[in-house]
């Protein structure tokens, strides 16, 4: 079970640069992405030497690296790499005096198994259904098998045989388990399930999200949820989670905004959204007081500076502007407001790659959380 508030960051500077010129020599890699089997072999990522007038240029002789070298090995004059275990290796190209470029290399076993929703966060009631949240990937195309151990504490949640989760009235948490096998091979793994019970709004809310892209996270932290007056005083609504790293200097937040209110139990698209349309006036502030549309964004920032590592706005593809959905599936009122559940599924594309199918973040959360009123106009 991966109970790590960070997975993995592939550096920013792997994937972004400035060929306007910055002044720096560096070197970027091509694909920064790449995904092998154990036993399998990659051809070396191609290449180039960004100068300090932003020109590309032949790199000359490139030495290889990566780590760690129990998940991959490579040949550091060829670039060659070789899948060893199951994870994710992070290569590195030197040439010179230029700074190093980055790619990330995943490998997956023969048949491999992906918790695309590692934690999931239930109020009282709640249900969800784990089969859709299961990556499951095969070097050979083989009938397979998948299976669930029941649930270790029944009080607190019930599994049946297809993975649907059935949240009982209980606060705590405890593993699930998935098992896939081919007959030849097989792969288990475990997840967990955490049931919240909030009896008002001045109470923490909670969420746990995956990323998957070029920035990975499988991350939880506190979550809100408010339904706001617009600048023209109707009621939208946003929900606010956030997540800050172990070691305090990163903050990741995810932000859905929808035009309209939440009143019960409901689904809600969620739209694309590109950066000059949301930055228009010149603020995130504006593009929630006067949403286009139901949008949605995720960031990486330093946790003091607020600084930007990561800028993500949801993205559809060129024949479907919808990007993902946001589904309240419980609506509690309290004496102060109403106790709200959901989940969340939606693309994103990175701001510093918004050209590059690269760019793009598949983003996948749970939440329980407080839902207060403010009529206070933006």
């Amino acid at each position: 079970m991966r109970r790590y508030l960070f997975g993995l960051t592939i550096v920013a500077a792997a994937a972004c640069f400035d060929v306007s010129g910055s002044g720096e020599t560096f070197l970027v890699l091509s694909p920064i992405l790449d995904s092998l089997f154990v036993g399998d072999t990659a051809l070396p990522r191609s290449v180039v030497l960004i100068d300090a007038n932003g020109q590309t240029r032949n790199p000359g002789p490139v030495k290889w690296s990566i780590n760690p070298q129990s998940v991959a090995t490579i040949d550091s004059v060829t670039g060659k790499v070789v899948g060893v275990s199951k994870g994710s290796a992070l290569v590195a190209a030197t040439a010179g005096n230029a700074a190093p470029g980055l790619a990330l290399v995943m490998v997956s076993r023969p048949l491999d198994m992906t918790l695309l929703m590692d934690t999931v966060v239930l109020m009282p009631g709640d249900t969800l259904s784990l089969r859709p949240y299961l990556g499951i990937t095969q070097k050979v195309q083989n009938p397979v098998t998948l299976t669930f151990d029941p649930s270790p504490d029944p009080t607190l949640y019930t599994i049946d045989a297809s993975g649907l989760i059935t949240a009982q009235n209980k606060s705590a948490a405890a593993p699930y388990v998935a098992r896939v096998t081919d007959g030849a091979n097989t792969v288990v793994d475990t997840g967990a399930v955490t049931v919240l019970i909030l009896t008002d709004t001045t109470e923490r809310g909670h969420f746990f999200e995956t990323v998957l892209g070029t920035a990975i996270r499988h991350h939880g932290g506190p979550a809100t949820a408010i339904n706001f007056a617009r600048a023209n005083g109707k009621l939208g609504f946003q929900l606010v989670d956030s997540a800050l790293s172990t070691d305090g200097t990163l903050l990741d937040t995810t932000s859905v905004v929808v035009p309209d209110s939440v009143l019960g139990v409901r689904a809600l698209e969620i739209d694309s959204v590109n950066p000059q349309e949301v930055g228009r006036s010149g603020s995130l502030l504006d593009a929630k007081c006067r949403p286009p549309r139901p949008w949605a964004s995720w960031s990486s920032a330093h946790s003091v500076s607020q600084r930007f590592q990561i800028f993500a706005f949801s993205h559809g593809t060129a024949s479907d502007s919808v990007a993902g959905v946001l589904v309240i599936t419980g609506y509690a009122p309290v004496s102060d407001g109403a106790i709200v559940s959901g989940r969340y599924f939606f693309m994103a594309q990175r701001t510093d790659l918004y050209f590059d199918p690269l760019g793009g973040q598949a983003i996948r959360g749970t939440f329980v959380a407080p839902l207060r009123t403010r009529t206070d106009r933006c």
